[in-house]
């Protein structure tokens, strides 16, 4: 009988180990993203800026420089709704949040109480995980845009004539 409590003692720990690798790994996922999404942002904002200039030049380029200054101010706003959105769920609790959460344990022993911090800790990462989702929806989007618009921003600039020569 000693076995199978020491077993499943040491099965609880390594749950919540586990658990918590996998919230760490939230972590770093998410602020890979958000970093990501930094470095896109000033490069945008510096495009825009380039775009714009280019836009008010007066000269045969000015219409494809607009729809470019259009499409690189689109990329910096969608770095910065993916930046500002979000942020993760803390597994750091409080200890009269510990006593809510371990309430409902059926047996007030190690092992139980374990293995609900654990699941505790899982939950929390797999809620994590839907925020990474939508923040990843906000990166992808923002390469998206930063890659196309210059070849949208030429062929719109043909279909309204802002060079006639082509």
């Amino acid at each position: 009988m000693t076995d199978d409590k020491d077993f499943a003692l040491w099965l609880a720990k390594e749950k919540r180990a586990l658990a918590d690798a996998g919230y760490q790994e939230t972590a770093a996922s998410f602020d890979r993203i958000k970093g990501r999404l930094g470095a896109i942002l000033p490069l945008s904002v510096t495009l825009t800026a380039v775009s714009l200039a280019g836009a008010f030049s007066q000269r045969e380029y000015s219409i494809v420089c607009a729809f470019m200054a259009l499409g690189f101010g689109m990329t910096g706003s969608l770095c910065a709704v993916g930046l500002y959105s979000t942020t993760l769920i803390s597994k750091n609790v409080a200890p009269d949040v510990v006593d809510t959460i371990l309430s409902d344990v059926p047996e007030r022993d190690e092992t139980q109480a374990t293995l609900w911090m654990a699941y505790t800790a899982s939950y929390i990462t797999a809620e994590n995980t839907k925020i990474i989702g939508r923040d990843r929806r906000w990166l992808k989007a923002a390469w998206v845009s930063l890659s196309l618009t210059p070849i949208v921003s030429f062929l719109l600039s043909i279909v309204c004539g802002g060079w006639s020569s082509f």
